[in-house]
């Protein structure tokens, strides 16, 4: 998604459509055809559930992978195509209104035939202002006015709620500025790492050749380039350590942020980005000895790198909005190289990502008028209702936590929000201009329409009723400021939820999404923060322990997990999802029971109950994936890959080993004493 900007710095947690548009899925149990009845599920239970549709199911060559998000995000595709091609087609909608923003950003998004013609001419004035720029006071005001347009060198800066108020916004800071997907690729030095590097450099180069640079300028600026990211790359946290949000909270005074970083002028900086005028005296600053780094930039380079530095970010930036040559040359490096896709999406495609990027709830709006179904919200909702009667019970008997701290918990549990579907309220982007005039022109006035909306928070009450996550978007989240889960219309269908499938399966999937989302609420992360959303230890210094030593099991085991030749998936990055993926699935399990009410049990298609729970959770994370996307998900990924969320839990849950009649000896079998049972 071109977008991909956020001022929620503090990220929130992840994981029915109309029959005129969708194929009805009538299966009543899982589905058989993916399943390969001639593995052993005792041995290999991914293999069971998911072989044949992993054999049948290559990644698509405008892919870097292909699963069950996939298939759910193709049937959205070919609703919100209709949509956006209709709202282009009419010309009569009144100026300012939701039918005639989507029209013309998708219509402008389409013809390739302007674009080709103004190659990169809509940047130019950008480029030239670089050119312009005579001393470090200018660096500044460019920055700036970069941030105010949705690019992001340096840092990143922007207001989201005070993770220890969460009643109040704050001003935030934090490293960024790489054109390489995570520190980690500029400073390992294994031969891929190292091939990437040479590949980003001669990447670099062909797009400064694009916009008029000879051989010798290009490589100049690619090599002054690749220097300076590096130097940011080198005093930034890896992303483990990200994952410690109490060792980024460090709040700073305006006159304290000015001593930490004495060469960056902050009083240019605020009057360039319009903060000037706002109410604020602190700054949370996420990491410290990289803000110092980028102090000592500016004597440590020289004005030159300086201005390719900031031009590659303007470039870089915008290539997939400009001329053919420019987004396929972009393509294939970022695409290609990164995550081996081997072609680009359809336009119609990659311009619905745009949409959904710049102005998604206006087209979500008729998105969910033929996607969601009244039927389907209620039944969630009556799915998250036992599943959360079902933590309450967990958490009144967990043996090894306190009183003190288990009331705590319960707190929470009982305070936790929810959200089905889609807003009781629409964003109206009220001021933002959207005209069929150019695509980069869109995309800036967008981001700066998206800046000021997000900094005029500052001195409001937080807005609980906004959601971080769109009705078409195929996933779920949790978020720990406001301690809420929420479950967008997309994922409320086939394979996640299905109205035509037993309880089993939707439990198995639906519910262990539901399972999954509350537990992030009680995560090594989340149970950081209390009931009411402020960062703040609420257990006793004994339950934390018990709780660290508990999840240590699980770290050990995720890190045994190999995923390719010298590859393995990192148990410590991937911690939060892992405790969410096992919990989840062991109180959607038990809520299934609770579910039947003394129903009698019945087989399907050869299946008990218990068996179909478990394989209708398997077959949600069914995936194949390119060996370049794979490995940039290990290293940059907190969710590890879909087949190891599943042989990890279930190689955990004993009510698994009685459904399947596992046993010593079988290689899902774990010996109970190596076996993580956290909530």
């Amino acid at each position: 998604m071109l977008m991909k900007k956020t001022y929620i710095l503090l990220a929130a947690t992840t994981i029915a459509v109309s029959s005129a548009f969708v194929m009805k899925v009538m299966l009543k149990g899982p589905d058989q055809n993916s399943m390969d009845k001639k593995a052993d599920p005792r041995q290999d239970f991914y293999q069971y559930a998911n072989g044949n549709w992993v054999k049948n199911n290559p990644v698509p060559a405008s892919e870097s992978r292909w699963t069950s998000f996939n298939i759910v995000a193709e049937r959205n595709n070919d609703m919100l195509r209709k949509i956006l091609e209709d709202a282009a087609a009419d010309m009569s909608a009144p100026y300012g209104s939701a039918r005639q923003r989507v029209g013309d950003l998708y219509r402008c998004i389409m013809d390739t035939v302007r674009l080709d013609k103004d190659g990169y001419m809509p940047i130019k004035p950008l480029l030239q202002e670089v050119d312009a720029i005579a001393n470090y006071e200018d660096i500044i005001k460019n920055v700036a006015k970069q941030h105010r347009m949705g690019m992001d060198p340096l840092f990143g800066f922007g207001v989201s709620p005070d993770v220890r108020n969460s009643e109040v916004y704050a001003v935030y800071a934090s490293q960024s500025g790489l054109g390489l997907p995570d520190r980690d690729y500029y400073t390992k030095e294994d031969e891929k790492s190292q091939q990437i590097r040479t590949d980003y450099v001669k990447h670099i180069m062909r797009m400064f050749e694009l916009i008029g640079y000879n051989k010798a300028e290009a490589n100049s600026a690619a090599l002054k380039i690749m220097d300076f990211e590096t130097r940011l790359a080198k005093v930034s946290m890896t992303r483990v350590e990200r994952r410690d949000i109490e060792k980024q909270y460090n709040k700073r005074s305006l006159a304290e942020l000015q001593k930490l970083t004495p060469m960056f002028s902050w009083d240019t900086y605020f009057t360039a980005t319009g903060l000037k005028q706002k109410k604020f005296d602190s700054v949370i600053v996420m990491q410290p000895k990289f803000m110092e780094q980028v102090s000592l930039c500016f004597t440590d380079f020289p004005l030159s790198a300086w201005k390719a530095y900031l031009k590659w970010n303007i470039l870089n930036t915008t290539a997939g909005m400009l001329s053919s040559d420019l987004e396929k040359q972009n393509f294939a490096f970022y695409s290609t190289t990164l995550s081996g896709q081997k072609e680009q999406k359809p336009r119609w495609k990659r311009a619905i990502g745009t949409v959904n990027g710049f102005i998604g709830e206006l087209a979500a709006q008729e998105y969910v008028k033929v996607a969601f179904s009244p039927e389907s919200k209620q039944r969630v909702n009556e799915m998250v209702n036992n599943l959360m009667a079902v933590y309450k019970k967990r958490l009144e008997n967990v043996d090894w936590m306190s009183a003190e701290t288990r009331k705590r918990a319960l707190e929470k549990l009982a305070t936790m929000g929810r959200k089905l579907g889609y807003p009781d309220k629409w964003e109206e982007y009220k001021g933002l201009e959207i005209k069929n005039d150019s695509y980069v022109n869109n995309f800036m006035r967008t981001s700066e329409w998206q800046y000021n909306d997000n900094i005029n928070k500052l001195g409001t009450p937080i807005d609980r009723a906004k959601w971080g996550m769109l009705p078409q978007t195929v996933n779920a989240y949790y978020t720990p400021l406001l301690n809420e889960i929420v479950f967008p219309a997309a994922i409320l269908q086939p394979p996640f939820f299905n109205a035509e499938a037993d309880d089993a399966v939707n439990y198995g999937s639906m519910g262990a999404v539901i399972g999954h989302e509350i537990s992030h609420g009680f995560d090594d992360k989340g149970s950081k923060f209390d009931a009411k959303g402020n960062l703040n230890n609420w257990w006793t210094a004994e339950d934390r322990t018990k709780f660290e030593a508990k999840t240590k099991i699980l770290v050990n085991q995720f890190n045994k997990f190999k995923v390719g030749d010298s590859l393995y998936v990192n148990g410590e990055l991937t911690l939060g999802e892992n405790i969410a993926d096992l919990a989840g699935l062991s109180v959607a399990y038990e809520a299934y029971l609770l579910s039947l009410e003394g129903k009698p049990k019945e087989n399907i298609d050869g299946l008990s109950p218990e068996q179909r729970f478990f394989v209708g959770f398997a077959q949600v994370w069914k995936n194949n994936a390119r060996p370049e996307f794979t490995r940039n998900q290990v290293m940059t990924d907190p969710h590890s890959p879909g087949k190891f969320r599943v042989l990890g839990p279930l190689s955990n849950m004993p009510e698994f080993y009685n459904a399947f009649g596992v046993k010593e000896g079988d290689k899902m079998w774990r010996p109970e004493t190596d076996r993580a049972k956290i909530w």
